[in-house]
């Protein structure tokens, strides 16, 4: 990436926030913070969401989750780079899982953590180099360990992208793409999960944290559905046909009744 780097932080510590611009400052021009704030809502309200990348704390006082947190900033555009002092295995694997492009240790020094910037911003993954052990293997047998650039990959491919439009937006060529998800395809076939088509690829990844569940749809309250029941239908259900509120024909009786009317005998 050629430029100056935006970056934005969300923090809940004010102290944090407060010093991010003096030590970015000190990369010499070369990064810029365009907005901070406590937590993700408030920051890509404002100009942060611009941002090429976000520095992210895991541990928010808002009650949210990591991977909550990554997967709306990187729905608004700009990569994540997780600055935490958390350093346990279970805290690393959920950040990245989430779609994180980096994870760095606020005990890093300054110049490593500007050094994860620039990877991060230009589509590559960083982790602390005291954490590299994490990724040597994964805790599930069946889940196998991607490296950051292969589930990124993975996550852009998977929710709809075409090989060429993942590779500008990793800023790599196309045909790194495919060997990045050709490596995740042989990944899952030796866990013994089928990945070889897009969609299967999509459920491999929601199943192991690397994309958020689609959300469940919800039905109106009918006739025959308890309060509170959201469950989905089959395709072929077609809600309470004797229900007084619907207009319905009945092909045996040529009878249209309307709303609030008896319903056609059976």
């Amino acid at each position: 990436m050629t430029g100056v780097i935006s970056v934005a932080a969300v923090d809940d510590h004010p102290i944090v926030l407060d010093s991010v611009a003096g030590w970015i400052t000190a990369a010499g021009g070369e990064i810029r913070v365009v907005g901070t704030a406590a937590t993700v809502d408030g920051l890509l309200a404002g100009p942060g969401r611009h941002a090429d990348v976000v520095l992210l704390d895991l541990d928010l006082d808002d009650g949210t989750t990591v991977e909550r947190n990554v997967a709306a900033i990187l729905a608004a555009g700009p990569a994540v780079l997780v600055l935490s002092a958390a350093d346990k295995p279970l805290a690393v694997r959920a950040a990245m899982r989430a779609g994180a492009l980096g994870y760095a240790l606020k005990s890093e020094q300054t110049s490593q953590i500007q050094a994860a910037i620039k990877e991060v911003a230009a589509g590559r993954g960083w982790i602390s180099p005291r954490l590299a052990y994490i990724f040597a293997t994964d805790d599930a047998a069946d889940r196998p360990a991607l490296s950051p650039q292969e589930r990124r990959a993975l996550q852009l491919y998977a929710t709809g992208m075409p090989v060429k439009s993942v590779a500008r937006k990793m800023t790599i060529s196309d045909e790194t793409v495919k060997q990045y998800l050709g490596r995740v395809r042989e990944k899952y076939a030796r866990a013994g999960r089928a990945a070889s088509t897009k969609l299967e690829l999509y459920h491999r990844a929601v199943e192991d944290g690397h994309l958020p569940p689609p959300p469940q749809p919800r039905f109106p309250p009918s006739a025959d559905r308890e309060p509170g029941d959201t469950r989905p239908r089959p395709s072929s259900y077609r809600g309470n046909l004797h229900s007084r509120h619907l207009r319905c024909h009945d092909p045996h009786s040529g009878v249209t009744p309307h709303s609030g009317s008896a319903s056609a005998a059976p």
